[in-house]
């Protein structure tokens, strides 16, 4: 067996402490004070950008000193570790965890009575009452690193710190008891990992591939005109961008979604990644896009829709939750009993050396780091078991898009929340204000856009193509965990005391997860709710569908519809704004296995690749441009 290659080097840390900063101010730039979204797509298009310029540097590197020159195992690493890092900064991570911090203390006012309904409820060691601190923090042209100042944040970022730190340790052990059955037994192919493997690859001929070239020039042509057109509007542009038509009557009415919008959109990125998905998933997907368009005909048809969210999606899709989790514990019994005798046992059976960490440490660490989460969310104020509840639940939501990831490839969001769950079950009425106050706190992700699960797992998969240590790459996510958090908290703390995050110069997010969240909760206590049946029942309709589905693809085997399609159908963009690039995509994949086999399709992935190495390239750039200029350039996404 070959040596494995070495993980996170000293120099490749070096360049990591070098680059996380500048990643995380570009990013805050691009998603607080502008309006594009890297983190909502994955892979990751900054970080994909990042690795291509680290990549021409180091080709230099290799030319006049080889011995210098980073190895195609620190290249992976850097892209993992740079992943990590990331999506702590993301808008719906860190960014809108510091919007709620101090919001409801500098916002409270006689008005909207914050001071009586919820104050008393927020948990101390998580936010900032300090008025001195929060003044300088809101207004702006004030400096962090006042003596006051750190005094009052260092020991609330140290326990969003200890926090985030149990979450990233939860979703390793998990992942290491989840790796081998999805990855080596069920051989799910991480669609998402292909474009960095690529790009890194020693062996591939990737650069060298014409079809590659074409659809970047394509991707970077269309980015390069529309960015013009931002810049010189008398130069056309060219839409393929997302563009909403409303219909409120006539046959088009069955395309549009239950807001009467009809979404279209044609990101060559977009194409570009749904092309890798397989072909069973896009079909059912396309299928259940339409089955979710008859649900909302027969609703008008027969005045369903009278009925408030019919039908349901959030909770179908909450359901379908559920039921996937049980079916692939199902799936993968043999498996988790392994490493469960493993774990209880002195001789277990189950060879776990090449693992992360033993399967022992691994079920022992998750439960320890479960009771650990729920003693802190109980300290936050929950009560036992809604804190025991709440974190089972929040680990459910990673594990299934880490499936839809590693399966599927899937780069959007779900609405899905451990507190919408817990309110359509028991209602806010029994939860009671001090319940709904910490959730509002400890939400931990806002949309479930960026997850760290599925990166970690993917870096996992990496280790495997490029013969990296799975135990370094442990260690590495770590350290890119503990990073991401501190340079996220220290950069945007650093831009908020300099301009304010109330002085204008941010956009609506620096203020908007805040007046969010807490508008929410003014609601909650406001007009309690018992358990909402409906919601249950619709919770009910999308387990079993899962369930069916399930059952039908074990036992057809040629049954084309699939379980992940009623998912991925029910939430996020791709049902919406990101339709008809899956329509194309389910075609053209369509086409060119059933006239070209799967020769055709792998000689047709560097053209699918290229529109998205393309399309993030040049928009990284005009991003860049934007912030060096400091003036309004195209922006990709969204």
């Amino acid at each position: 067996m070959k040596d494995k290659m070495p993980g996170l080097t000293p120099r490749l840390f070096i360049i990591v402490l070098f680059l996380v900063p500048l990643n995380c101010y570009f990013l805050l730039q691009m998603e607080l004070v502008r309006y594009t979204f890297p983190t909502w797509i994955v892979p990751l298009s900054n970080v994909i950008f990042i690795l291509a310029l680290v990549m021409c540097v180091n080709h230099l590197v290799r030319l006049i000193a080889p011995s210098l020159a980073l190895r195609h195992g620190e290249l992976l690493v850097l892209y993992v570790v740079l992943s990590i890092t990331t999506t702590m900064t993301a808008g719906d991570l860190l960014q809108a965890v510091l919007s709620v911090l101090g919001y409801a203390f500098w916002f409270a006012t006689p008005e909207n009575e914050f001071q009586e309904l919820f104050i008393r409820h927020l948990p101390g060691w998580l936010t900032v009452s300090d008025e001195l601190a929060l003044r300088a923090y809101y207004m702006g042209d004030s400096s962090l690193y006042l003596l006051h100042n750190l005094k009052v944040w260092l020991p609330v970022v140290l326990a969003w710190l200890l926090l985030f730190m149990v979450l990233a340790f939860n979703f390793l052990c998990l992942n290491t008891i989840l790796r081998r059955q999805w990855t080596q037994n069920e051989r799910l192919t991480y669609p998402i990992a292909q474009l960095a493997l690529e790009m890194t690859s020693s062996t591939s001929s990737f650069f060298g591939n014409k079809r590659m070239w074409t659809g970047l020039s394509i991707a970077a042509g269309i980015g390069l005109i529309n960015g013009l057109s931002v810049l010189f509007p008398q130069i056309p542009f060219a839409p393929v961008k997302r563009t909403y038509f409303t219909v409120t009557e006539g046959p088009l009415k069955f395309l549009a979604d239950d807001d009467n919008l009809i979404r279209l959109s044609l990101y060559p990125f977009a194409i570009g990644i749904l092309f890798l998905m397989p072909l069973d998933i896009l079909f059912s997907t396309v299928f259940f896009c339409g089955f979710k368009r008859i649900e909302l005909m027969l609703g008008r048809i027969w005045g369903w829709n009278s009925l408030a969210r019919f039908p349901f999606q959030q909770e179908q899709v909450l359901g379908g939750f559920l039921g996937l989790c049980l079916f692939l514990i199902w799936t993968g019994k043999e498996h988790f009993k392994g490493v469960v005798k493993s774990a209880f046992e002195q001789d277990g059976d189950v060879d776990d050396a090449e693992e992360p960490v033993p399967y022992r440490t691994a079920v022992w660490g998750l439960l320890a780091g479960l009771v650990f989460l729920a003693f802190l969310l109980r300290k936050a104020g929950m009560t036992f078991w809604v804190a025991c509840t709440f974190g089972i639940l929040f680990l459910m939501a990673p594990t299934i898009m880490t499936r839809l990831r590693a399966e599927a490839g899937v780069f959007t969001c779900f609405g899905y929340s451990p507190r919408a769950m817990l309110s359509t079950w028991i209602g806010t009425r029994r939860l009671g204000p001090q319940n709904l106050t910490a959730m509002v706190v400890c939400f931990f992700n806002s949309e479930y856009r960026p997850q760290q699960m599925p990166h970690q797992l993917e870096g996992f998969k990496i280790s495997d193509q490029a013969n990296l240590s799975h135990r370094r790459m442990f260690v590495a996510i770590l350290v890119a965990t503990v990073l991401g958090v501190l340079v996220s908290f220290w950069i945007q703390l650093h831009l908020y005391y300099k301009y304010g995050a109330a002085s204008g110069y941010f956009g609506p997010w620096a203020l908007g997860h805040g007046q969010r969240w807490f508008g929410w909760l003014k609601s909650w206590i406001y007009y309690p709710t018992n358990t909402d049946w409906l919601g249950v029942i619709f919770m009910g309709v999308g387990f079993s569908m899962m369930m069916v589905l399930a059952y039908l693809r074990s036992r057809i085997f040629w049954l084309p519809l699939h379980p992940l399609g009623f998912l991925i159908a029910g939430g996020g963009e791709l049902p919406g704004d990101l339709l008809l690039p899956l329509i194309i995509c389910t075609g053209a994949k369509w086409l060119i296995l059933k006239h070209g086999g799967i020769r055709s399709y792998r000689q047709a992935a560097p053209f699918f690749l290229g529109l998205v190495l393309g399309d993030f390239l040049t928009g990284s750039i005009w991003s860049l441009l934007s912030i060096v200029l400091n003036t309004k350039t195209y922006e990709f996404y969204p």
